[in-house]
């Protein structure tokens, strides 16, 4: 405990951040013991309500199907008409006062799908995504390595469990499109492989 207070206590001078005192100083190790990027991104922070997510508030009310259009029954009073759009695909679903869904019914898309994403340039590479939302842990590899199916690229964090992202095939690091205690989101790019 003590080497972690002085680690802190060092870090904190360097970065200029603002440690609690006196018994409330454990607090702020053990947050930076736990989770050491995300930990110094809070105690950086802590002070500036505009650096987090606001809390949380009534959502948004869902936007109501237009009944006359829905071909599913009217139930007088009992339940509610929505629709929904999920990875493009649009449903109507019917929701009754209690919470249960009643019916899903999918709806025939009207609008053109979209163009095929165009293939890497010969020679590019091909991106590997992030495979879930979260922060960069650790990144194994470095520009111009060559790598083998199943070897470890980079390892993601997220809700407290360490993800390892693994090579899908064999071949050599073209760029490396994150660093370490970087936020990701499904999808993005990680890495380009070739």
């Amino acid at each position: 405990m003590d080497k972690l207070t002085a680690e802190l206590k060092s870090t904190a001078n360097e970065k200029s951040i603002k440690l609690e005192s006196g018994d409330r100083l454990v607090d702020d190790v053990l947050t930076y013991a736990l989770f050491p990027q995300i930990g110094l991104k809070f105690l950086e922070n802590r002070g500036n309500p505009d650096a987090f997510e606001p809390a949380p508030t009534a959502q948004a009310p869902v936007a109501k199907a237009d009944e006359s259009k829905s071909n599913m029954p009217k139930v007088a009073g009992d339940s509610e008409v929505y629709t929904l759009t999920v990875n493009g695909q649009t449903y109507v679903v019917q929701v009754t006062e209690g919470g249960d869904i009643t019916s899903v019914t999918p709806v025939a898309s009207s609008a053109p799908t979209a163009a095929p994403v165009a293939a890497p340039v010969a020679g590019s590479g091909d991106p590997v995504p992030a495979p879930l939302a979260g922060n960069i842990w650790k990144v194994e590899v470095s520009t111009g390595q060559q790598v083998k199916e199943g070897d470890v690229l980079v390892i993601l964090e997220a809700m407290k469990m360490e993800t390892e992202v693994r090579a899908a095939r064999a071949g050599t690091v073209v760029s490396v499109d994150v660093k370490e205690g970087d936020s990701v989101q499904v999808g993005d790019s990680l890495l380009t492989l070739a």
